[in-house]
C-alpha cells in the first residue's frame, strides 16, 4: 500500500511525476546502451482554468478523474505508462518509434476532443494541446527531452491548441520557444543570484540648463563569464513565462532603496525612470508596494518617473490610466514611450494621466531624410506642449539631429550618441562588458 502511494498520484491513481521520471530514466538509459527507442508525449489540458474557475475546484478535480480513467483505456497494454505530472499535466511514455506514438497522440487528442464533461447543469468541451520528443539517440537527460516535450507542446498551443506537435531540433520557432524556456530558468533564481544588474543612460536637456542628472534605468543581465547580456535575451522569456512581475518588483526595490547612489552626483539626481510591464500594470498591488517604499527610503515622489510603452497602454486603457493615476496622485511623474507608433495615439493623450511623451524612435532616425517623420516629430511636440507635458526623443545619434530636434522645440534628447549607458554606481560589472552596450528603452 505505501509503494502504491509513493509511485502513484492520489488523485486519478495513475502514476505519480516521480515514477515517471524513474521510468523514463530508465528507458533513456537502455537507449544509451544500444536499447529499442521509445517516445515521451506531455499533454496539458487545453482552458482547464475556465472549468476551475467557474464550477470550482471540485469540478475540475472530476474532469481529470475522468479524464484519466478514459485515456487509461484508451492507451491499454502495460508497455505504455500514464502518469499525472501535476495539475492538468499528463505524461506518456510510449515504447512506440515517432510514427507509432504520433498515432496514439492523435487518438487521445480525438477521444478528449469528443468528451462532454457534465457539472451542475453546466456542459464543457475538453480538448488537449500535445507534444513530443523522440527517444532515440545517446546522452539525454530526463530535464531535457522534458523540456522539449514541453516546448513542443506550447508549440501545439500557439498554433491553435488541441493538437500534436514534435519536437525537432532543426524546427527553428521551436528552438527559439526551447531557448526562451532555458532563459525563464535562469531568471528564476537570477534575483538570488544576482545576475540582474542596472545600469542608467543620462536624458540631455536640449536648451537651457538643468537643475539636475535625468536618467533611465536600463536592466542587464550578467552571465557567469561576467558578460553583460542585453534585455532583448532575455525579456521575451519573462514576458512569455509570467516574471515580469517579479523582476519589476526587483528593479523598483533596488532603485528606491539606493536612490542616491543610481548616478555619481548622489543626491543631486533629479529624477529616474523605472520602465514597467504590462503584467505589473495589472497588479493593482504593486503600487502600494511602490508607496511603502518611497516612504521607508523616503524618496520624494517627484524625482522618480514610472514608464510604459504605448503598447502597454491599449491593452485596457480604463485599468491602465486608473493604475497611472494613484501613481500620479502620490506624486510621482509618468511617461509614454515609443509615442506615435501606434494608430491613435494622439487620442491616449485624452484619457492617460501622463507628464512625459518619448517620441518613438524610428521617427527620430529618419528626422533628417524624410519629411513625413519630420512632421510628425514637429506634430506630437507642439500637440504635447499644448497639453503641458515634456517631450523627449529617442535613438539620437548625434549633434545634427539635437540640433534639428531643438529647432523643432522638443525638450529632451536620449540616445547612444549622446551617452552610452554605464553600472550604476551600486554595481561594477567588468569594464570590458560596458563598452559595446545596447539599451532597452533608451535605443
Amino acid at each position: 500500500m505505501l509503494g502504491f502511494q509513493a509511485s502513484h498520484d492520489a488523485l486519478t491513481e495513475l502514476y505519480n511525476r516521480r515514477e515517471f521520471e524513474r521510468r523514463v530514466e530508465r528507458v533513456l538509459h537502455s537507449v544509451s546502451m544500444g536499447g529499442p527507442p521509445a517516445t515521451l508525449l506531455y499533454m496539458d489540458l487545453d482552458q482547464f482554468k475556465l472549468i476551475n474557475d467557474t464550477s470550482g475546484h471540485i469540478a475540475g478535480d472530476q474532469l481529470l478523474i475522468q479524464l484519466a480513467t478514459m485515456m487509461r483505456e484508451q492507451l491499454g497494454g502495460e508497455d505504455v505508462l500514464l502518469a499525472r505530472l501535476g495539475g492538468d499535466e499528463f505524461g506518456v511514455l510510449t515504447p512506440h518509434d515517432v510514427v507509432e506514438a504520433r498515432e496514439v497522440a492523435e487518438r487521445l487528442r480525438q477521444h478528449i476532443d469528443g468528451y462532454v464533461f457534465v457539472w451542475e447543469q453546466r456542459t464543457y468541451t475538453v480538448s488537449v494541446s500535445i507534444g513530443g520528443v523522440a527517444l532515440d539517440h545517446p546522452g539525454l537527460a530526463f530535464k531535457d527531452v522534458l523540456a522539449q516535450a514541453d516546448t513542443a507542446c506550447y508549440m501545439a498551443k500557439e498554433s491553435g491548441r488541441n493538437r500534436v506537435h514534435f519536437y525537432s531540433a532543426s524546427d527553428d520557432e521551436t528552438a527559439r520557444r526551447h531557448g526562451e524556456m532555458e532563459w525563464a530558468n535562469r531568471l528564476r533564481w537570477a534575483v538570488a543570484e544576482q545576475r540582474l544588474l542596472l545600469m542608467y543612460q543620462e536624458v540631455r536637456p536640449l536648451s537651457g540648463t538643468s537643475d539636475g542628472p535625468y536618467v533611465e534605468l536600463l536592466l542587464r543581465f550578467r552571465d557567469q563569464q561576467g558578460r553583460l547580456v542585453l534585455p532583448g535575451a532575455f525579456l521575451p522569456a519573462a514576458e512569455r513565462y509570467g516574471l515580469m512581475p517579479m523582476i519589476d518588483r526587483w528593479v523598483i526595490r533596488t532603485v528606491l532603496s539606493n536612490f542616491d547612489r543610481l548616478h555619481p552626483s548622489g543626491e543631486r539626481l533629479k529624477l529616474a525612470t523605472i520602465n514597467l510591464s504590462g503584467a505589473s500594470i495589472e497588479d493593482e498591488s504593486l503600487i502600494d508596494l511602490i508607496l511603502e517604499l518611497l516612504h521607508e527610503h523616503q524618496v520624494a515622489p517627484e524625482r522618480v518617473c514610472f514608464e510604459i510603452t504605448e503598447t502597454v497602454a491599449v491593452r485596457n486603457l480604463s485599468q491602465v490610466a486608473r493604475f497611472l493615476g494613484r501613481l500620479r496622485d502620490a506624486g510621482c511623474k509618468l511617461a509614454l514611450d515609443d509615442f506615435g507608433a501606434g494608430m491613435s495615439s494622439f487620442g491616449y493623450l485624452k484619457n492617460l494621466p501622463v507628464d512625459i511623451i518619448k517620441i518613438d524612435g524610428s521617427f527620430i532616425r529618419d528626422l533628417l531624410s524624410d519629411p513625413m517623420s519630420y512632421a510628425i516629430v514637429r506634430a506630437v511636440t507642439d500637440i504635447g506642449h499644448q497639453r503641458g507635458l515634456v517631450v523627449i526623443a529617442e535613438w539620437v545619434s548625434g549633434s545634427e539631429v539635437m540640433a534639428a530636434l531643438a529647432r523643432i522645440g522638443v525638450d529632451y534628447a536620449q540616445g547612444f550618441g549622446l551617452h552610452q549607458p554605464e553600472p550604476i554606481p551600486l554595481h561594477r560589472p567588468p569594464a570590458r562588458s560596458g563598452a559595446a552596450l545596447g539599451g532597452a528603452g533608451g535605443e
